[in-house]
């Protein structure tokens, strides 16, 4: 339906009376926090875009303009922007807001219905002038943008109740918002922009957001502009005079900080939108309405639930066009430098400004986290008798914030406090999570590697840097260096090419070319001269790890060669198991003939482990049809039947966990010639499968747990994972080996041919977030082996403990309105993981018990970045339990028996929700937060049948 009303001439163009009306009383009200806009502003947070388009676009308020038309310079052909009259003043309201919420939160939540957003809100009075227009192009012009005031309220609306919540232009950060502005406006863009060099970076971003919002095309078509946000992908849709701007936020290209975890799995899916609608006068030189919507969502891959987002709105609405005198020039530098001649008369000096936003909190102010203070405060919690609790992990997030925050002189300071001394471990997790300049060059200066005495919390400090989740070059070069240096232990020596290679890893992967780079070359340059200078086991084995630590196919080729012709058995196995990391198309042909020559022994004889693995290895990436067929044929014909019942137990594990090979395995199965009784027909006690840890709509966890036996029933390798799956990704939580040779004369058994001149040893090797940690060994030789069995234990439980950061996901977010938000998630694990042995020779039994202790929190945190508004969001979940594994072998009778056992108790999951809004300089503040709980029981996982028999008959 039209609308009709009677009109009124101002100016150059005829309104209508209604709208003068409406004019007149927001000039008055100035847009202050009872105008009109502002009084429907939760009416219009809760509507979809699209309806708040339809809203602004049916809306009859700006809809009667008609041109009476002034002298126009030239108009360009194909050119579009808004070009506005030099006779006038353009008198706008202004209103930009951010709230911060969850992304998900149920309509009859308490929490939702009582201060449901957190953030800020400005409102303004804009007026433009025209002090220069080309004759050449009326749409090429330079402006002067006055302030009459301006006011900024926090979003909960709190101040209704409290005035303490209200802030004016009084604040220091908002000293300058009067300032007028100077900016040249050409065809719809900023082309020149002009501030006062007392700006405060606050309002001078406010400012931003304004000029930025005035930034349109009248033309459809798509741009490349730049604003507050970067140089951006922006579309037009000029519809009559309505223009509608979506802005392709993921294309824009700035400078602004933030990082993540290298890991799909444990990382964030981000979300963002940016649309505005512009009614435009019926000439379209300038704007009557304009609105602009533009959001941000975080989720956590692994748990969607936990989820927040910010919601940035914009608003301008024409008040007045006021005859003025003109005080255009006649070019613009004239124009340019008339104004700052104005200004210079007050004392005033104009500087060039860019359109991008500025962090106005680059140091720590009111809200600082002072680390001294929050390890003191933590103490307790980050101690080591409360590793593996929901507490630590908590604690531990809240100091790796506040170590990133600060200097090197106050974390050295931190490392020498005698207070801290019970702590001193967890302090070094915490610096070296922080990765910050300061928190590396702390450790480095503090850690004493010549000292032997130390080497536990070296190692310490190290396993911290390996998990890095963005390393920089600087970290590699500070490894590279003490590789190259003095270091007294070889266990430190060891676990610093462990963490350099795991660093080198994530440095290559941050970002295109960073393995080009000088010491990314160095580094593998020294691991393939290691590679070439190894004759021992030991060192051979160290740089398999180093190397599979790196991740680089460059290395697979040595690799290979290790696999294939090394004399040390130990070196051919951990080459193949080191081949795991890379991806399949990372193999060629000669690969696949080499894990052939391997298993089928064509060149030499091998340990039935090391061809166990290399058959792993083949099935595992892409084998041809005639592989598996030989494969499958060869298993009758072995002397270990327990190797072939390892395999045949892995074919079958592989095609029920949907493996890439499955349909290969599959269509060879399928043929009688190859699968029948005769090559099916396997029996023995070594096992492979993979089971279900626990599943949700957004990941699932599974177990696997892989163990092969001597013919005589001994125990030979077990290896049992946990590993994570989520957004088409997986990622090992967490993978513990045990490796036992040479034990059969505890028993008095025969060991499999080729394994008689084998040593007596039990070590454990462990890997955790893909990193390979140094292996332990606990015993290795005859007499290692007695001294342990008439201890009837290892003593102290051997194994690891830490605080990880398994998610680390930074971003600042600068919002068209000149607002900031900072978005945070930070995920952290408190684990400890023990292996204890125990003997007896009375009842001649062993049992090997592997406990994962581990409690974990996730915050997911939006806090905007004002010295003005303290606002934030946090969502957090929180869990704890333990997954015990434990083998129990009788050994009275031959064969031995063996039982395990994989069990998690019953633990919760608590959600909780909290926010927070405090206005600078007052006492009072806004404070909620909602918890919700859920229940999960624990159980006893459930393994393969032949387990359930041998457990049964060692009860009985």
């Amino acid at each position: 339906m039209q609308h009709h009303c009677s009109s009124t001439v101002i100016g150059s163009y005829e309104l209508c009376q209604d709208q003068i009306i409406q004019m007149k009383t927001m000039k008055n009200i100035k847009m202050n926090v009872k105008g009109v806009i502002t009084s429907t502003k939760r009416q219009f947070s809760m509507l979809p875009i699209q309806v708040l388009f339809l809203i602004v676009i049916l809306s009859p308020t700006y809809h009667c303009f008609s041109v009476r038309g002034f002298a126009q310079a030239a108009t360009p052909e194909g050119v579009s922007g808004q070009s506005l009259d030099p006779s006038r003043i353009y008198q706008y309201s202004y209103e930009a807001e951010v709230e911060l919420n969850e992304a998900d939160l149920p309509q009859d939540s308490k929490i939702h219905t009582q201060h449901a957003d957190v953030g800020v809100r400005i409102n303004a009075v804009v007026e433009l002038i025209v002090r220069w227009t080309n004759p050449d192009n009326k749409y090429d012009q330079v402006i002067e943008m006055r302030f009459d005031g301006a006011e900024v309220f926090n979003v909960s609306d709190k101040e209704r109740r409290d005035p303490s919540f209200y802030v004016t232009r009084n604040s220091v950060s908002l000293r300058t918002v009067t300032k007028p502005i100077i900016f040249r406006w050409s065809n719809g863009y900023i082309q020149e922009f002009y501030v006062s060099s007392e700006e405060t970076i606050t309002s001078l971003n406010i400012k931003r957001g304004i000029l930025g919002f005035f930034q349109i095309q009248t033309q459809s078509g798509d741009r490349v502009e730049e604003d507050l946000s970067g140089k951006c992908n922006v579309t037009y849709d000029v519809e009559g005079t309505e223009v509608k701007k979506v802005k392709d936020i993921s294309s824009c290209v700035n400078e602004e900080e933030g990082f993540s975890t290298m890991s799909k799995v444990l990382g964030v899916s981000s979300d963002s939108t940016s649309q505005g609608l512009y009614t435009m006068s019926p000439d379209k030189s300038h704007i009557v309405y304009g609105v602009n919507l533009e959001s941000h969502s975080i989720r956590v891959n692994v748990r969607q639930e936990i989820s927040l987002y910010s919601l940035g709105r914009q608003k301008l609405g024409l008040l007045s066009i006021d005859k003025i005198k003109s005080i255009t020039s006649s070019t613009k530098d004239e124009a340019l430098k008339s104004f700052a001649k104005e200004k210079r008369k007050s004392g005033e000096k104009y500087i060039r400004a860019s359109l991008l936003s500025e962090r106005d909190v680059k140091n720590c102010a009111e809200g600082c986290l002072d680390v001294l203070q929050i390890i003191s405060d933590l103490s307790k919690q980050l101690s080591k008798v409360n590793m593996a609790n929901i507490s630590s992990a908590q604690a531990y997030i809240t100091a790796v914030r506040a170590a990133r925050q600060a200097d090197k002189d106050t974390l050295m300071q931190l490392l020498k406090l005698k207070e801290f001394k019970d702590i001193q471990f967890t302090i070094v997790d915490i610096l070296a999570t922080a990765q910050t300049d300061a928190s590396q060059a702390a450790l480095i200066d503090f850690l004493d590697f010549k000292n032997k005495e130390k080497e536990g919390l070296v190692e310490r400090a190290l396993t911290g840097i390996a998990f890095s989740s963005h390393p920089s070059e600087n970290v590699l070069r500070d490894l590279y260096k003490l590789y190259k240096g003095e270091i007294a232990s070889p266990k430190v020596r060891q676990t610093v090419g462990l963490a350099m290679g795991a660093v080198l890893k994530k440095f290559c992967a941050s970002a295109p070319g960073n393995c080009q780079r000088e010491i990314p070359k160095k580094v593998t340059n020294l691991i393939h001269q290691g590679f070439m200078e190894s004759t021992t086991e030991d060192t051979q084995n160290l740089y398999i790890l180093i190397a599979r630590n790196t991740g680089q196919p460059e290395f697979i080729n040595k690799l290979v060669n290790l696999a294939e012709h090394s004399k040390f058995y130990l070196v051919c196995h951990h080459a193949l198991t080191a081949l795991t990391v890379f991806d399949t198309k990372d193999f060629g042909e000669e690969f696949r003939d080499t894990m052939n020559r391997i298993y089928h022994q064509n060149l030499k004889k091998y340990d039935n482990t090391i061809r166990a693995a290399a058959a792993n290895r083949l099935l595992s990436n892409a084998p041809t049809e005639m592989d598996v067929k030989n494969l499958i044929l060869s298993l009758p014909d072995q002397t270990s039947k327990e190797l072939s019942n390892f395999i045949y137990q892995r074919i079958f594990d592989l095609i029920k966990t949907n493996h890439p090979s499955k349909e290969i395995l599959q269509k060879v199965l399928k043929d009688n010639t190859v699968s029948n009784y005769w090559t099916m027909a396997n029996s023995g006690m070594a096992s492979a499968f993979t089971g279900y840890l626990f599943s949700t709509d957004d990941s699932q966890v599974t177990y696997g747990l892989f163990m092969e036996y001597t013919n005589a029933g001994m125990m030979r390798r077990t290896a049992s994972d946990f590993t994570l799956h989520s957004q088409g990704h997986s990622i090992a939580l967490t993978e513990a080996g045990i490796v036992v040779q040479g034990l059969e004369s505890l028993t008095g058994s025969e060991p499999d041919k080729g394994e008689e001149e084998y040593d007596s040893m039990v070590g454990m090797s462990s890997i955790m977030m893909g990193v390979k940690l140094r292996p332990l060994t606990f015993f290795r030789g005859y007499g290692d082996m007695m001294s342990l069995i008439w201890q009837g234990s290892s003593g102290e439980p051997e194994g690891v403990e830490a605080m990880l950061m398994l998610m680390d996901y930074l971003q600042h977010i600068p919002m068209a309105s000149g607002l900031r938000v900072k978005a945070e998630v930070l995920g952290a694990i408190s684990t400890k993981i023990s292996v204890a042995i125990e003997f007896s020779l009375w009842s001649r039994t062993v049992e090997i018990t592997t406990t994962n202790g581990g409690a974990f929190s996730i915050q997911c945190r939006l806090s905007l970045e004002s010295p003005i508004v303290r606002a934030s969001v946090r969502h957090q979940g929180d869990a704890q339990s333990s997954i015990d594994f434990s083998v129990f072998t009788d050994f009275s009778s031959l064969p031995p028996k063996s039982c395990i056992r994989i069990s998690y108790p019953d633990f919760i999951f608590t959600k909780s929700l909290r926010k927070f809004e405090k206005v600078k300089g007052s006492n009072k503040k806004l404070l909620t937060l909602s918890k919700r709980k859920s229940n999960n029981f624990g159980r006893s996982l459930p393994l393969q049948p032949g387990n359930s028999i041998m457990c049964t008959k060692i009860t009985k």
